[in-house]
């Protein structure tokens, strides 16, 4: 491994950094393309990383993805202890008195949970964790004891604070340790989902003094789609939380809500706590080839990723039986909209709408045809499962409209006083590079609302359980489906992961005083994901929406 770049006459040292990321190719998670895109784009700001991360037994896998990873990169593998059954058997507990974790994995989170973005709808799901008897990543949702919370529930709760990959501390902390004393970083990184890994980088920072920067993709505390259960599990959580945020010498948010919540909660971090947002790699939209699942008269809208708790994909359905029920028929063949010299071709309105599902084909432990089939829609819905991430992408672009699926304000929330959303799924900004008409459904106080508007995206914001409203916004993309409008979409590029990578760059520098090589020194070949350039077609939609169909300037 090369870590020295020659500037003038003078050979300095490549930086370095360690990165602790539950989720790493081939495992494919959500969470796995934010760390990834770190991982690479740093390097070509001369960055050299060590990431610590598990053996992939078990996990959803995309082989495709070790591919993007540079040839500078030291990758070491640990396993993970499911304390669960072990703890089970040293109290020779009956089965029917230890209950099994349940839930989802994440979303960006749902529970350490990580479905998103086509990262889930390529197999990134809890499903597979379920298979293994695992629970959920992010968080502790455990299915209630018949008799009461008792001991045996405290126990396996407990177990699964602050996540169910509590087993990977120890491990981590060895194959951490081992890393440093190999090749000392400048900086230490730790990235949550699933917050395991902050709490092995608080015991790697504490031993070897190194700095280190916390990085939260969804809430610790204030989460939604976490139930602890217990009030004394809830104070071990907060106190746990607490020592992160005191002992990381630097911050880092993925929304400015979340970033907020915490300097009002945390005022002793307000200081050290920044945000940087998720984003897209541009490169791997380059060579997309759309994929439909029906011709182009039908109207396709496509959602990728993993319904589970508030996020409900019954809301959907009932949307869409409302939105076929009320169409009026159109002739695609007498009916043409143009715009310029772009013309498009109306769907039939009366039966031309289908939904695609990319991602895990269950919800609540029942296949998601069977529920489109008792919601009367089954002949619309098109479950696809989980993806490879390009296959995903080339769904998406193929689609006519993407669904994005929000859960309102949860009551972890409520619990914690914040009163608006600070989560946003990852697979919206890979929607935006898409550039495809998005029906969002979110609530009003979501950072979800801010980012389409930043972006000047052509979306129609709903709800989360406003079946009217979301069946009116699938009725008016397919009627007004034309060419693209001059002003959307301008501001998509500025969250491109590049510059989120120069970001955290800036941060590490800061930290460790270490020179800031010039973008191009890094060592050896680059990997890219395009072979070839290849526009997008442009997006389905004539203007940007805003609630209620309002236009708004995003």
């Amino acid at each position: 491994m090369q870590s020295e770049f020659t500037t003038g006459k003078s050979k300095l040292r490549r930086p370095h950094w360690l990165c602790i990321a539950y989720a790493f190719p081939p495992i494919n998670r959500s969470g796995t393309h934010r760390t990834l895109a770190f991982v690479r784009h740093l390097d070509r700001l001369g960055w050299d990383a060590t990431v610590l991360t598990v053996e992939p037994d078990g996990e959803p896998m995309d082989e495709a993805l070790l591919d993007c990873v540079p040839p500078s990169t030291a990758v070491v593998r640990t396993q993970w202890v499911d304390l669960i059954p072990r703890i089970k058997a040293a109290l020779r507990l009956r089965s029917g008195q230890f209950h099994p974790v349940l839930g989802s994995c994440d979303r960006e989170g749902a529970v350490c949970g990580m479905p998103t973005l086509a990262a889930t709808a390529s197999g990134s799901s809890s499903d597979s964790t379920r298979e293994r008897g695992h629970g959920p990543l992010h968080g502790t949702e455990v299915q209630p004891s018949p008799s009461g919370r008792g001991l045996s529930d405290w126990i396996t709760r407990f177990l699964v604070t602050p996540d169910s990959r509590l087993g990977w501390v120890l491990p981590g902390v060895r194959g951490g340790l081992q890393a440093i004393r190999r090749r000392r970083p400048d900086v230490i990184y730790s990235t949550s989902p699933c917050m395991s890994a902050h709490l092995i980088a608080l015991i790697l920072g504490y031993r070897t003094r190194l700095p280190w920067v916390a990085d939260f993709r969804d809430p610790w505390r204030g989460n939604p789609f976490r139930d602890l259960g217990h009030r004394s599990l809830e104070r071990w959580d907060a106190w746990l939380e607490r020592q992160v945020l005191r002992r990381a010498r630097h911050i880092i948010c993925n929304t400015e809500p979340m970033a907020e919540d915490l300097r009002r909660r945390m005022p002793f971090a307000a200081g050290k706590c920044t945000t940087i947002m998720n984003g897209f790699d541009a490169e791997r939209f380059q060579a997309i080839e759309p994929r439909r699942i029906c011709g182009q008269d039908e109207f396709v809208l496509t959602h990728c990723g993993q319904f589970y708790g508030p996020r409900s994909p019954m809301v959907w359905f009932a949307a869409l039986r409302r939105a076929v029920a009320a169409a009026p028929r159109v002739e695609p063949v007498s009916n043409r909209l143009k715009t310029g010299s772009t013309h498009w071709r109306a769907p039939t309105l009366a039966g031309g709408i289908h939904m695609v599902l990319l991602g895990p084909d269950s919800y609540g432990g029942r296949r998601l045809v069977d529920l489109a089939d008792e919601s009367g829609v089954g002949d619309r819905v098109h479950v696809l499962g989980r993806k490879s991430h390009a296959e995903a992408l080339s769904y998406m672009a193929g689609s006519d409209a993407l669904m994005l699926a929000g859960s309102g304000v949860g009551p972890a929330s409520s619990r914690s006083g914040v009163d608006r959303e600070l989560q946003v799924p990852g697979k919206l900004f890979e929607y935006l590079a898409i550039r495809k008409p998005i029906i969002a459904a979110v609530s009003a106080s979501s950072p979800a609302v801010d980012i389409l508007r930043s972006a000047r995206a052509v979306a129609l914001v709903c709800e989360p359980d406003d079946v009217a409203g979301i069946a009116a916004a699938m009725t008016q993309l397919m009627v007004q489906r034309r060419g693209p409008v001059e002003e959307a979409w301008s501001g998509v590029e500025t969250f491109s992961r590049s510059r989120r990578a120069g970001e955290l760059a800036t941060v590490f520098a800061g930290l460790s005083g270490a020179p800031r090589p010039h973008p191009h020194s890094a060592p050896g070949r680059t990997v890219c994901f395009a072979a070839a350039a290849q526009e997008l077609p442009g997006p389905s939609a004539d203007r940007t929406f805003r609630r209620d169909a309002a236009s708004i300037a995003m």
